[in-house]
């Protein structure tokens, strides 16, 4: 009977597992998108700056004024987004180390059962019964472990979304800025 539990508590350490597994596959996949966001982010500014740097031997000193204010908000903007995104980096690589240190315990718990079932004679029942109540507590540890690690991938979830919602405020700024430079490009040219 003990030992049907072990192995009952075994499966749902594999299946634990498995399910870690998945959910890290998933976060990995939301980095990379979050990554390719960053990399066309940067690759905007990159373009903003060279766009700006262009534009200040054309513009006339009252103009210049006009547009460096203009240029001082979005950079104070980009700033922001630059500091949320690192926010989100750093919370992304503690989840992924929080992620492993949960599959590493659990491999280890899984061989210490394995190790427990080839070792326990029928005549060792007490002592496999104390082992598979320190192993029930310690699968409890994880499963909160587990639900703390997915309120982290919750958490991660929403700031994705926060960051696209900023991508998206800074796509409309920029946006606004290719209005105002073309605007100015055409009253030069009249």
């Amino acid at each position: 009977m003990e030992i049907s539990r072990l192995a009952q508590s075994k499966r749902n350490i594999i299946s634990l597992n498995m399910d870690l597994e998945r959910d890290t596959q998933r976060i990995d996949e939301a980095n990379q998108k979050l990554l390719l966001k960053i990399q066309e982010r940067e690759d905007k500014i990159q373009r903003l700056e060279s766009e700006i740097i262009q534009t200040r031997g054309l513009v006339e000193d009252e103009e210049w004024e006009k547009e460096n204010r203009t240029t001082m908000e979005r950079e104070r903007a980009l700033q922001e987004l630059e500091e949320e995104t690192a926010r989100l980096e750093r919370k992304n690589k503690t989840l992924v180390h929080s992620i492993t240190e949960l599959q590493q315990k659990l491999t280890r718990k899984s061989q210490k059962i394995t190790n427990c079932e080839q070792s326990s004679p029928d005549g060792a029942l007490e002592e496999t019964k104390v082992k598979l109540q320190q192993l029930e507590a310690s699968y409890a540890c994880q499963e909160k472990e587990l639900l703390k690690v997915m309120k982290e991938y919750a958490f991660v979830t929403q700031l994705c979304e926060d960051q696209a919602l900023y991508i998206k405020k800074y796509q409309e700024t920029l946006k606004k800025i290719e209005e105002e430079l073309e605007a100015l490009f055409l009253e030069r040219e009249v």
